[in-house]
């Protein structure tokens, strides 16, 4: 059946499979399932919504609130929430359920939830078993990390966003098992390589597009199992080194223009048209040991999940972003991990039968709370028996059914970050003035603040001084300042680098814009002329092919 967005006016598709999930996904009470209605928005729109209330990079330094002290925070300074230094918060010395509070049948459920947000502190960030990873958020598992997000397992990463199992690597993005990288984007099994783009086992390369399992390879693009190629040309090792030496990595003036030879091949470079590796009935993009995955965007080993973005061992979930270990039965829901039967939900972790709350972990059958740990049979806050409780949720839903809020995400103004500083922001951008028409705080950042550059960068990191660390720079682009710090210099030092002009941030930005949009559309197959479809913008100077054809162009 067809429907207009709400938020958007497009009208959108609700098919038969999509009400097979809500009917499978919907929570029993008492032996009563409580169905879930059809969304009221479109993917694209749910999507954004979803991402709006995760600030994954955007860091501030301010005081704890609670504590006093001073810290690195997920949240301004200007917040209107409460700010828990997060080592306290997850302690046993912060006790969410003295927040705890009755459920009131005449008010809609929605502004319950946001008086306690607003009543109890919120967790500064989240960074969990890891070492000397202050300045950094959503990190597990880490050590010596600086200015990194959703970063798990890794040691010695600065600016790097989604790096997994990882070490040694400066601004990369997603990178997976990769040691010793510099800028680079979607890489799997590299080694001792700068600026690779979609490559994987390629090892003391660089400027390298789509390649496979090669080494000392430069400026070359969809190769494969390939040793000392030059421009895609096949050279002796000897007649490669002569070549390479003429290339001084360490200069600044040297890397801008090798990026402008890199522009110029990537238009020759064939793309495929679709990223499903290893995957059996899937629609989407970047599918890999997928099955039975619809309309899902950058999906590992998942199966039997609708409307799926950034997700690793997913099951039988629908409408997610974010999240992983085997999370299954997840609806509507922002970074659920190791959880079940889990409905609209901001970090979920290790836990069962949760609904629309916030930062649960290890706890089951909790509904509209926030923050709790090891609990059971709790609403808003508040202990309950397991018999109360199955009592109370029926009537929770019927009241939320009679104010239109029962499957419905929460509203834009529950959200603990400002729009602009979310994940959102990147996929889905609005100017100030449409977020906050659409109920959405923003955050100004004051440019009056910046201050002047107090250090002259030399072209090349050979007469780079260690003054560098101590000094303020100003980022080309966006004129924020930014530092340098000790770590990050000792990388460039040793790896013959250039130090950027550029902010972290406006370079992550730029990593982002490599990747394809997360939306589908028609085209043809440049060799077959087959209809395929595809991610690749339709201005894209690439030449896209269909699967059979790429297959045999480039294998």
């Amino acid at each position: 059946m067809g429907i207009e967005c709400k938020n958007c006016g497009t009208e959108f598709e609700i098919t038969n499979e999509d009400l097979a999930f809500l009917d499978k996904l919907s929570p029993v009470f008492n032996g009563e399932k409580k169905l879930l209605p059809p969304p009221t928005e479109c993917p694209p729109c749910r999507q954004m919504r979803r991402m709006s209330f995760r600030n994954e990079r955007m860091l501030h330094e301010r005081k704890c609130d609670v504590t006093g002290k001073d810290i690195i925070s997920v949240h301004a300074s200007d917040s209107p929430f409460t700010i828990c230094e997060k080592n306290h918060w997850y302690s046993d010395k912060f006790d969410p359920l003295v927040y705890g509070r009755k459920y009131d049948f005449s008010r809609p459920f929605f502004d319950q939830f946001a008086d306690l947000e607003r009543s109890m502190p919120l967790p500064s960030l989240r960074v969990e078993k890891s070492e000397n990873c202050e300045y950094n958020n959503d990190v597990r598992d880490c050590n010596n990390c600086y200015i990194c997000a959703r970063t798990h397992m890794s040691q010695n990463l600065l600016y790097t966003y989604r790096g997994n199992k990882s070490s040694d690597s400066v601004d990369c993005m997603q990178i997976t098992k990769c040691e010793s990288l510099y800028e680079c984007t979607e890489c799997v099994s590299c080694y001792n390589s700068k600026y690779l783009f979609f490559c994987s086992e390629c090892s003391d390369s660089a400027f390298l597009l789509d390649c496979r399992n090669c080494t000392n390879c430069f400026m070359c693009t969809n190769l494969r199992n390939k040793k000392y190629y030059f421009l895609n040309e096949k050279l002796t090792k000897e007649k490669y080194e002569e070549k390479l030496v003429e290339f001084d990595f360490g200069s600044h003036h040297m890397v801008r223009k090798a990026y402008k030879m890199y522009a110029d091949i990537r238009k020759k470079t064939i793309g495929r048209d679709l990223m499903i590796i290893n995957s059996e009935n899937c629609s989407g993009d970047n599918l890999f040991e997928c099955k039975n995955c619809a309309l899902c965007f950058s999906a590992q080993q998942s199966e039997n999940n609708r409307h799926l973005w950034d997700v690793k061992l997913f099951h039988d979930s629908m409408d997610a972003y974010s999240g992983g270990r085997n999370a299954e039965l997840i609806y509507f829901t922002t970074a659920a991990a190791g959880s079940h039967n889990v409905q609209f939900c901001l970090r979920s972790s290790n836990s069962y039968n949760v609904c629309y709350s916030f930062f649960i972990n290890s706890s089951n059958d909790i509904f509209g709370s926030i923050g709790l740990k090891h609990e059971k049979y709790c609403i808003l806050n508040k202990q309950y028996t397991k018999e109360e409780y199955e009592e109370m949720i029926p009537k929770i839903i019927e009241h939320m059914k009679d104010t239109g809020e029962w499957g419905e995400f929460f509203p834009a103004n529950i959200s603990p970050f400002t729009y602009n500083e979310t994940v959102a922001q990147e996929y889905f951008p609005l100017s100030k003035e449409e977020a906050i028409s659409k109920g959405y705080r923003w955050h100004d950042r004051d440019p009056k603040n910046y201050q002047k550059q107090t250090y002259k960068i030399p072209n090349c990191i050979d007469d780079v001084q260690d003054e560098i660390t101590e000094s303020i720079l100003s980022c080309v682009q966006c004129k924020k300042n930014y530092k340098i710090v000790p770590q990050e210099l000792s990388f460039y030092r040793k790896h013959r680098i250039p130090i950027p002009h550029f902010c972290h941030d406006c370079r992550h930005m730029v990593r982002f814009s490599i990747r394809n949009p997360q939306k589908l559309r028609r085209d043809k197959c440049k060799k077959c002329e087959k209809s395929i479809m595809t991610t690749f913008t339709d201005d894209t100077e690439m030449q896209i092919y269909c699967e059979s054809c790429y297959l045999d162009e480039v294998y």
